[in-house]
């Protein structure tokens, strides 16, 4: 079992993510909140410690699990010069939180990157979701930078540089990407301090 500590900003509770190596549990994330001074995790080491979210987190359902990634966000954020809440609400439409996600695609992690892509912002294991958010927050910076408006960056994360080229640099008409643009930019406010 691997067990990763992270702190909740906003919250007071330290959350624990173990991944379980286990068949029966093949890949599935507890988390867990509270203290812990009444577990022996070295004790119980094959076996997943599942202690249950308290009604108050448990009722912000996603919001609360991609607040988890807020100490690391921010940090990266700042380094990188992208604004916080936008990569928080990204977060949020693309994995809700969950550094573990795979799409339909093959798109993996926080940010849901295609291999390739994490390849060339310098991510060599998309899972891991420290690599994951800076591979992330690089290329939308990139995009950013290239197309100089927050939408039509969003669509270009979502659809390709070349969607977005090819309908004169607007957001592209499809469907999945003009609904993905109005998510995020809804999403914004929810992670704006």
């Amino acid at each position: 079992m691997r067990c990763v500590a992270w702190f909740v900003v906003g919250f007071s509770a330290c959350v624990l993510g173990c991944v379980s190596g286990t068949t029966n549990a093949a890949g599935r994330v507890e988390m867990l909140v509270g203290g812990l001074k009444s577990v022996n995790v070295d004790a119980d080491a094959d076996q997943p410690l599942i202690i249950e979210l308290g009604a108050g987190l448990a009722a912000r359902g996603t919001q609360a699990k991609v607040l988890a990634w807020a100490p690391v966000v921010d940090d990266i954020a700042t380094r990188v010069g992208v604004d916080r809440a936008l990569l928080m609400a990204v977060i949020d439409v693309e994995s809700r939180g969950n550094p573990l996600a795979v799409s339909p695609k093959g798109a993996k992690g926080l940010m849901q990157l295609m291999p390739e892509t994490g390849r060339a912002q310098g991510a060599d294991d998309l899972f891991d979701p420290y690599q994951n958010i800076v591979a992330g927050t690089k290329l939308l910076d990139t995009l950013l930078s290239m197309f100089g408006d927050v939408s039509i960056a969003l669509a270009a994360y979502n659809a390709g540089e070349a969607a977005v080229r090819k309908y004169g640099g607007a957001v592209p008409p499809y469907a999945e990407t003009q609904q993905y643009v109005k998510r995020v930019l809804e999403r914004v406010s929810a992670y704006t301090r």
